[in-house]
Parts: structure tokens; sequence; C-alpha cells
């Protein structure tokens, strides 16, 4: 993780932009962007991967990109395609989230949408490639004189849209993300010590779709391991996008704070997590 080592303050600043100034994005920072993309660890390297640059174009947005049906107008979009293979999204999730950080550094704002159909952006787009687009990331610089906008999305059909001072989205606080050895054990975070509690602040503040946040991490003695739970407004796609992400947030924090990055396996742990039928187990790191 030598290239890859962003601290506390990156993750804890970084927050996704829809309205996005009509700016040319610098060939400096997207070759800047291509090196991380070259250099940081893939989750699982034997997965191929592409990233391609391009401009705004209509036909991209047209129904097969979005964000809950709201088109996101910016200057420049990252589309990462993927070989599908067992845990493809989230090794895509992960290295697209050393991505978005690279951006958070460089001052350039992000938004992840949503892939609604990967053959109609590749048809819109003329790419020839077996590969599925797996997400597509609309980049450029934040409109600071527009009012601040926060979606507050309790279903699908009930959306509203307020404006704020801030637009730090709501995220879950470690009371509520982690159980101690068992799913639903409360843990005392009395516990935790200094680079520890920090990786997990960090999966605390990762985004997701919708900020809906539909995980939760069980610490053990020598292991953390993440859980998904059922979310009906996060699709299965989104949710493997999202555990990537905060298994990236995690590595990446106590990768700046240790001289060995740690590792996630998705080999289930010998122990009984006690999971509920609407949770299950995604990944485990040792600690």
């Amino acid at each position: 993780m030598e290239n890859t080592r962003y601290f506390h303050d990156t993750i804890m600043s970084r927050q996704s932009c829809r309205d996005f100034m009509d700016e040319h994005v610098e060939t400096e920072a997207l070759v800047k962007v291509n090196k991380e993309y070259e250099a940081v660890d893939r989750l699982i390297p034997e997965i191929a991967t592409e990233i391609r640059y391009v401009d705004y174009n209509r036909e991209l947005l047209a129904g097969s990109v979005g964000y809950n049906g709201y088109s996101i107008k910016a200057p420049k979009y990252i589309v990462m395609m993927s070989d599908v293979k067992e845990h493809y999204l989230e090794n895509a999730g992960y290295l697209a989230q050393a991505l978005t950080l690279k951006l958070t550094e460089l001052g350039i704002a992000a938004c992840w949408l949503t892939v609604n159909d990967s053959e109609a952006v590749k048809k819109n787009l003329g790419f020839d490639s077996n590969m599925e687009v797996v997400t597509v990331i609309a980049i450029g610089y934040r409109n600071k004189e527009s009012k601040e906008v926060r979606l507050d999305i309790v279903s699908p059909s009930n959306v509203t849209m307020t404006e704020t001072k801030t637009q730090i989205a709501p995220k879950i606080s470690l009371d509520s993300l982690l159980f101690d050895k068992t799913f639903g054990r409360p843990f005392n975070k009395g516990e935790l010590y200094g680079e520890l509690e920090d990786g997990l602040l960090a999966i605390s503040h990762a985004q997701s779709f919708f900020n809906r946040q539909p995980y939760r991490v069980i610490v053990g003695d020598s292991d953390i391991c993440l859980t998904g739970i059922e979310d009906g407004m996060t699709g299965e796609k989104d949710a493997h996008l999202n555990y990537g992400i905060v298994m990236f947030n995690f590595v990446a924090v106590l990768g700046s704070l240790r001289a060995k990055a740690p590792k996630w396996s998705f080999e289930a742990p010998d122990r009984d997590l006690k999971l509920p039928k609407e949770a299950c187990f995604v990944a485990r790191c040792k600690i």
C-alpha cells in the first residue's frame, strides 16, 4: 500500500458532488489518477479491469446511467469495466474507491453513478469490450456558488431535496456499526485502540448507495468480519460495490499507520457469528 496511504482526514473530507462547474479537468490530474490506478493493490489481482475517461455525453445518461433517475452532468466521467468473476464487484468498488480518494486529494469532486445497463453504456460510447461496465464516476470541480442540496430518501417514491449549509451526509455511528464477536451483541468502544478505531471510523464514513450503509462489522479477538444486511433500496450490484468501498477505506487507513497493510479474505471464519436471516457474511480482515 505504499502508493495508497490515505490518512484519516482524506476519507473524512470526501463528499459526493451533484453540481459541477463547467470547467475542464486538467490532463495532469488525470495522469495522477492513472498512476494511482496502476499502482494500487487490487482486492483480487486476478480479475482484469479497465478504466476509460469520457466527456459529457447525453447518450451516456439516457437511462443507462444515473442517480435514482437523476442525470448528473459533469465535465468528465470515469468508466470502470471489469471481467465478470466471483467478487468482481467488491474488487471494482475497492479499486474505484482508491481513485475517488486520489481525486479528493487533488481537489476534484466525484459522484458515483449507478449503471442500469452495461451493454447500453458500451454501445452509446462505442466501446468494443467483453467486460462489464461496473460503475461510472462523474468528476469535476464543485460549484461552490450553488445552494447545497441534501437528498433525504425514505423510499424510491419518497425523495425530498432540502438546502443545507453543508454537504455532509448522515453517517452511521460506531455504536450502531459495531458488534462484539457475534451479530447484535453491543460493542464496548472503550476496548478500541488508536489505529483500529481510525480504521473502523473510516468504515463508518464510507459512502454507499443513497448513504444507506447496509452493513455491519463484527469485531473479534483477532479479526473483524464485514456483514451485509438486507436493504430494500440497495440493489445487489450496488451492495457489493459498497462492500468494496468499505474494505478499501479500512485497509487504506491501517496501511497508513502500519508497516504492512492488512488483507481482506472472503473465507468465512470457523466460528458462529450468529447472523440473523436478514444478514450475510461478506469478508473478514485480520487485525
